[in-house]
């Protein structure tokens, strides 16, 4: 367990930059490994709170994979969501996702459905939340574009970061608009700030 020490007056574009440069050289093999134990962590938490639905993101690049996630999901009969982004709205659609023939590149070259039924935050039991970086306090430093702080005011579940150990810093600098998250699952641990 590492957590990567940071000064009191590190930005959030540092950190982002710093972090961002440690996930992407993860070796491949690593990650895989990396992310059986932290679907493996997200799952028996999902069956000990009897979780029936949950909004994923669609994992992009070197961020943890959401996939094996909806798979599993699809076999124990879990309705799963991903996000839609409007850029003009600056606001996450949330829609309903049978399959993954529903999912196609979007926003930024990043995979979002483009057919599917609409849900609502209020049907959601629990939110998987990418990010950047998270720190022991489970605030979170995403791409910048504040997507999930405006989704996260109306959430009615919980939100859980997911990140490798990596992605772990000390302290992040929090501004008013941000939102924390509930807990944050890495491949070594469960950081709960419930």
């Amino acid at each position: 367990m590492f957590i990567h020490k940071n000064s009191e007056n590190s930005s959030k574009s540092e950190i982002r930059k710093k972090i961002l440069k440690l996930r992407n050289e993860i070796n491949p093999q690593i990650r895989k490994i990396k992310d059986e134990q932290i679907t493996f962590r997200f799952m028996e938490y999902v069956e000990l709170k009897k979780i029936k639905s949950i909004l994923l993101y669609a994992s992009y690049g070197s961020e943890v994979d959401c996939w094996r996630i909806f798979n599993q999901c699809k076999e124990k009969s879990i309705k799963t969501a991903f996000p839609k982004v409007y850029e003009k709205e600056k606001i996450l659609g949330i829609y309903w996702v049978e399959n993954l023939n529903q999912i196609s590149p979007g926003y930024k070259s990043i995979p979002e459905p483009h057919i599917g039924l609409k849900a609502s935050i209020e049907e959601i039991d629990l939110i998987a939340v990418p990010g950047v970086a998270f720190d022991l306090n489970c605030n979170r430093i995403g791409y910048g574009g504040g997507f999930y702080d405006r989704l996260l005011l109306f959430k009615k579940g919980l939100a859980i970061g997911l990140a490798y150990e990596e992605q772990i810093v000390e302290k992040i600098p929090v501004e008013p608009f941000d939102r924390r998250v509930d807990l944050v699952i890495t491949d070594e641990r469960i950081i709960s700030c419930v």
